[in-house]
C-alpha cells in the first residue's frame, strides 16, 4: 500500500507541475481555454497530492504509535 500512496503522490506532484505549465503557457499565448485547463489540471494535482500526503501522514503516526508501544512495553518488563 506504501508503494501506491508513494506513486500516487508522484504522479499528483508531476499533473500539477503539468497543469501549472499549461497555464502559464495559455497565458502568454492569451489563449482562455488552454489557460483554464491548466488551472483545472494544477487544482486536480493539488486535491490528489494533499489526499495521498494526508493518507501517507496518517499511516505514519500509527506506525510511530505501534512503535513507541511496544518500547514501552519492553521497557515496563
Amino acid at each position: 500500500m506504501k508503494l501506491i500512496d508513494d506513486l500516487a503522490i508522484i504522479l499528483s506532484n508531476r499533473t500539477t507541475e503539468a497543469g501549472a505549465i499549461t497555464g502559464v503557457v495559455g497565458w502568454l499565448a492569451s489563449i482562455n481555454w488552454i489557460g483554464w485547463t491548466g488551472v483545472l489540471i494544477a487544482l486536480v494535482g493539488l486535491a490528489s497530492n494533499i489526499h495521498f500526503q494526508r493518507r501517507r501522514d496518517r499511516r505514519e503516526r500509527e506506525h510511530h504509535r505501534a512503535r513507541m508501544a511496544a518500547l514501552h512495553d519492553r521497557c515496563d518488563v
